[in-house]
């Protein structure tokens, strides 16, 4: 073994390492604080926006689960109105055909009765027409050439009357 010199070999080695230690410490420690305090800074910051997403998150949360609870009740709500709404729908639809089964049966009733006076008519017409064929045949086969004389001659007298 050789012999170590005790002051250059183990004395000043530490020496410079503990002079390189202080110097690091005397020109790094205010970066490394302000370093360290942003960094801190920052966690925080980011610990209150954490803290504030979870809250809104909790918050949406106890709403989603509210509106979940009552989601039941709002669906048979809706089932409900639906059902109503289709009830009213059904019973106007149903108002309406009777309204308007009304109406054809009175249009119809209306025809009818229009249709019976057209066929009363002319049966009535086609009556008097053969009464008036019958009379006329039977007044021609009936009357003499001398009442058929007399009849003319009375009718005659009648136009002088009204001329004057």
């Amino acid at each position: 073994m050789e012999h170590v010199n005790l002051i250059t070999g183990i004395i000043i080695p530490y020496f410079n390492f503990a002079l390189f230690l202080g110097l690091c410490v005397f020109f790094f420690r205010k970066p490394l604080a302000a370093l360290a305090l942003n960094r801190r800074k920052e966690f925080e910051l980011a610990i209150q926006e954490a803290t504030k997403v979870k809250d809104e998150a909790l918050r949406k949360n106890q709403e989603l689960t509210a509106r979940l609870r009552h989601l039941g009740d709002e669906v048979e709500a809706i089932k409900s109105g639906v059902a109503l709404a289709a009830e009213k729908d059904a019973q106007r639809m149903v108002a309406e055909a009777e309204s308007l089964a009304k109406n054809l049966i009175e249009d119809a009733r209306r025809m009818a009765d229009a249709e019976v006076d057209r066929a009363k008519h002319a049966l009535k017409s086609e009556i008097v027409t053969q009464v008036r064929e019958a009379v006329i045949n039977k007044i021609k086969h009936d009357l003499k050439p001398a009442d058929h004389a007399a009849m003319i001659q009375k009718k005659l007298g009648n136009l002088g009357e009204i001329n004057v």
